[in-house]
């Protein structure tokens, strides 16, 4: 199979088979990959189970680079550094209560690259414990910056903005020139209605296509043949304008709000109401989860609200694994109540999608003078209302916080603090991929490849610089 096939990652939804399984799930990484070679080189496998196969090779691959290089010794070791008064053996509770991320390696437990960053991101007496105090001011600033956007918000009813940023991409381990040609992509803002004057404005690097606005993955695609200069960059600036909805007070006062959709906009918007192989399906478990979250008396802001409401509540925020190394990651959330912004707003979709209310993906980067990086969240369609936004990790962080009203504003409004780039998960380019992808999902660090190999997100150097913010 072509490296570039693997990026249709439907066959996720196929099982494994139970000793490859087994295997795995214990951390024998190798074992695994011999029984795996055994089985593609079987001539009465069938061409689904090796397309799966094939696909394993990579997730293992993915999991054997440093996503969790830390055994229980050097994890409480670390955490000793982090916080004060730390127990004895205190990652033996962090594993039963599930609050960090942890998989098995030739059957020892080993903790994710960043579960210090994840304790003091969710729990609030690890927050109070943290030793580096400037990080957690930096953490207050954006929060009330948060807190402020509602106030005006509220207040104006609409918020813009004008956003100029730099990004850039390069390998950060050696590449040959026999690789050549050598192909990268950078995200850039697609128009998503809240988008305007979107313009490059400047650029280092032979760029081979700037894709259209439009486009629903969209890049700044470059292609050169040398290997002695790949170092990619664009500056780029855009305004962007977010619209409040009220969504509570139209729960109030609109008792006869519409259960279901019309017939016209249930074919509109069949994309967005459709199952999507490996992580929009609708199972057995996810139907019975509907039925204990909603009713069939309830409106569709209703069912949506119950959505929103178990997401928020129900999953904690967890830093995750590549995306690619999880079969399903709409199941994987709900079954193990934890994941990261994106993983819970696939969650929102499914069930969405489910409860017959339109549904989609959006991300790219939260931008704002404190923090700049990935981000993913939902949108769905109401009758008589239209698009409005979900921001599932927000709007869990705000409960957690005990912050209500923040809360309740992510049920159907985001801020300004955003650079749309993708439109839907499992999408290509415009300049298509020859490799596999760094991420098969959306594109939200750039993309790099080679005339032989996609290179890994740890085998990048990405950079995302806030060049200038002013409110409109």
């Amino acid at each position: 199979m072509k490296s570039f096939e693997l990026n249709d990652i439907s066959y996720l939804s196929v099982p494994l088979p139970d000793d490859i399984t087994r295997a795995k799930e214990n951390g024998d990484f190798t074992l695994a990959e011999e029984l795996i070679h055994q089985k593609l080189h079987f001539d009465k496998t069938s061409q689904t189970v090796k397309q799966r196969l094939e696909g394993e090779l990579v997730v293992l691959t993915a999991l054997k680079e440093d996503q969790f290089p830390y055994n229980q010794q050097k994890a409480q070791k670390m955490l000793e550094e982090a916080f004060i008064n730390v127990k004895p053996e205190e990652t033996k509770e962090l594993i039963r209560t599930n609050n960090v991320e942890w998989i098995y390696k030739k059957g020892q437990i080993y903790f994710h690259r960043r579960f210090i960053e994840n304790l003091v991101k969710t729990r609030r007496d690890y927050y109070q414990r943290y030793r580096y105090e400037e990080e957690n001011s930096i953490d207050n600033e954006r929060q009330t910056e948060l807190d402020d956007n509602i106030t005006e918000m509220k207040k104006h009813g609409h918020r813009k903005a004008k956003i100029r940023l730099k990004q850039s991409i390069t390998p950060k381990i050696a590449i040959s020139a026999q690789e050549a040609p050598f192909l990268a992509h950078l995200p850039l803002p697609r128009n998503n209605n809240h988008i305007k004057h979107s313009e490059i404005l400047s650029t280092k690097g032979a760029v081979l296509e700037v894709a259209d606005t439009n486009a629903c993955q969209r890049t700044i695609a470059y292609q050169t043949e040398s290997h002695e200069d790949l170092f990619f960059e664009v500056e780029h600036s855009y305004e962007i304008e977010a619209n409040y909805y009220d969504l509570f007070k139209v729960m109030e006062t609109q008792k006869d709000f519409p259960k279901k959709l019309s017939k016209e906009e249930q074919k509109k918007f069949q994309n967005e109401l459709a199952e999507k192989s490996p992580h929009i399906l609708f199972t057995d478990f996810f139907y019975k989860l509907l039925a204990e979250l909603t009713t069939k008396d309830m409106t569709l802001l209703e069912k949506a609200y119950k959505i929103y409401e178990f997401v928020t509540t129900q999953v904690n925020y967890s830093y995750m694994k590549e995306y690619f190394t999880i079969p399903n990651i709409s199941e994987y959330c709900a079954i193990n109540q934890k994941g990261d912004c994106g993983v819970q707003a696939i969650l929102f979709i499914t069930l969405c999608r489910m409860a017959g209310i339109p549904a989609k993906w959006e991300s790219g980067l939260y931008i704002s003078e404190y923090t700049q990086g990935p981000h993913d969240w939902a949108k769905f369609y109401l009758p008589t209302i239209g698009w409005v936004y979900a921001d599932a990790s927000f709007g869990g962080s705000a409960y957690r916080g005990h912050n209500m009203e923040r809360w309740k504003y992510y049920f159907g409004n985001l801020d300004v603090f955003r650079m749309p780039a993708n439109d839907d998960i499992q999408a290509d380019f415009s300049i298509v991929k020859k490799q596999l992808r760094a991420d098969p999902i959306d594109n939200q660090r750039g993309e790099f490849e080679t005339s032989q190999r996609g290179l890994r997100f740890n085998e990048l150097d990405w950079d995302v610089t806030l060049l200038g913010f002013d409110f409109l």
